[in-house]
């Protein structure tokens, strides 16, 4: 088979009310992670789609421990030696709803309008799971076959943590052995413009605090003669970013950084990026950043330096005087190819060494050297056949991008299984993923259902050495 039947389709819009229904069924679950009490909500969402990978026609439907909350599995395995593996991946937990006054409607209580469906978990990531699982399952109906093996993990702790993750993974290597991933908990580039993440930035991070005495002091008593943490502190921070562009002087902070291509370049300045609508967005006056580059590569393809928070002194209400002993602050990074997260927390610490000033201890508190920026190659199989199954359903040409942001299972499978990733997904960047109103829109429901059916089969047709 090189295409979906045409029963597939006649599937498809007969069915369509029953899969909306089952949709409702699956956003109903309070499955919030971070929120213990929520934890039999958690269980009953993995159960209930344990049942469903069942119930689609998915083999060894079940439920694996992990040292968090389960992991759905379920595998079809008979496409035949010769035809490619993918592992599925996406997740069902999901974030917090609140602030809860913010909600038009509850956030646990799914609801139809304006051509989308509200709920906690509607773009992140339930409906994206929920039409790949109905994808598969009109194809079984419909052709009685996959084109392809294919085996499903469904995770419970993408928005709490990846540790769980990963020793799963290991542990499991060879039940989850495949020759491509494929990501569902993903974007289209915007809305009309069909798109497929090929690049995602790394991350890295630490909290370091800075001590200049034992114990406050009265800055009447003292001040003039005793070193000042905060100022210690601001002197440190100043010397991270040259203040006209924000580029990051931290000596070897750009040594490893793939240099842009030119036809990269030309590409993404295709893309349809509306400045004025990002600055209105946040109350901006304007954008910043390296001059050299455009806003979309900066956003997608440079690395970043950020504060992300600075404390120490009085806080309190009306005046203290008094000469602050320490001060804390929170730096993260955005990392992009070839850099590695070690290195650059080993870059930012040699240089706060070497610009401590005078009188003041710098000491590193916590420090996390998280996930690996990832780069597909756009002429792997599976983004060619992604492309053509995306083209085929919303009817004009995908566009391949970077992403700023980091997706922790990426790195994972590539490190632990050398696991390539296609990250296709049908969420727009402005449904309100972990805010209040998130939503799904259901003509990305109906073309994400046309693009995966047809996915299959191309990349089946595509094939791996």
């Amino acid at each position: 088979m090189s295409a979906p039947s045409s029963r597939v389709g006649a599937t498809l819009e007969a069915e369509r009310d029953r899969h909306l229904a089952e949709l409702v069924e699956l956003l109903r679950f309070p499955s919030v992670s971070a929120v213990s009490d929520r934890r039999d909500d958690v269980l009953g969402c993995a159960a209930w789609l344990r049942e469903q990978l069942e119930s689609i026609g998915l083999e060894h439907a079940s439920l694996l421990e992990t040292g968090g909350n389960p992991i759905v599995y379920g595998d079809w395995l008979h496409a035949g030696p010769d035809a490619p593996t993918a592992l599925l991946y996406g997740h069902y937990d999901v974030q917090p709803p609140e602030p809860l006054e913010l909600w038009q409607s509850p956030p646990f209580e799914p609801t139809f309008r304006d051509g989308r469906v509200y709920a906690r978990g509607a773009t992140d990531n339930k409906s994206q799971v929920f039409l790949n699982l109905k994808a598969i399952e009109t194809l079984l109906r419909a052709d009685g076959a996959l084109p392809c093996n294919v085996k499903v993990i469904v995770e419970g702790e993408e928005e709490l943590r990846a540790d769980n993750l990963e020793g799963f993974v290991e542990e499991n290597a060879d039940l989850l052995q495949a020759d491509v991933a494929v990501i569902c908990d993903s974007n289209l580039y915007a809305a009309g413009v069909p798109g497929i993440v090929i690049g995602l930035r790394g991350m890295a991070a630490l909290e370091l605090t800075v001590r200049t005495a034992e114990v406050d002091a009265h800055s009447g008593v003292y001040g003039g003669a005793v070193p000042n943490a905060l100022h210690a502190l601001a002197v440190l921070l100043d010397s991270l970013h040259d203040p006209g562009d924000g580029r990051v002087l931290v000596e070897g902070f750009y040594e490893a950084v793939r240099p842009l291509t030119a036809e990269e370049r030309e590409q993404w300045s295709r893309l349809p990026f509306d400045e004025a609508r990002v600055r209105d967005a946040l109350g901006l006056s304007r954008l910043f950043g390296e001059a050299d580059y455009t806003p979309v590569e900066r956003l997608t393809a440079r690395p970043t330096l950020e504060l992300n928070g600075a404390w120490g002194g009085y806080e309190g209400e009306g005046i203290k005087t008094v000469i602050p002993a320490e001060a804390h602050a929170k730096l993260s990074c955005r990392l992009v190819p070839d850099q590695e997260p070690e290195d650059v927390l080993l870059a930012i610490r040699r240089h706060l060494d070497r610009r401590t000033p005078p009188g003041a201890v710098v000491t590193i508190d916590f420090e996390l050297a998280g996930a690996r920026p990832m780069l597909t190659p756009p002429d792997h199989p599976a983004i060619r056949a992604a492309v053509v199954a995306l083209a085929e359903a919303y009817g004009s040409e995908p566009v391949l991008f970077r992403s700023g942001w980091s997706v922790p299972v990426v790195e994972i499978l590539d490190r632990k299984l050398g696991l390539d990733s296609v990250l296709l997904g049908f969420g727009l960047p402005d449904e309100n993923a972990h805010a209040p109103n998130e939503h799904f829109h259901l003509d990305n429901f109906d073309r994400g259902l046309r693009t995966m059916t047809a996915f299959w089969h191309r990349l089946a047709a595509e094939g791996f050495d």
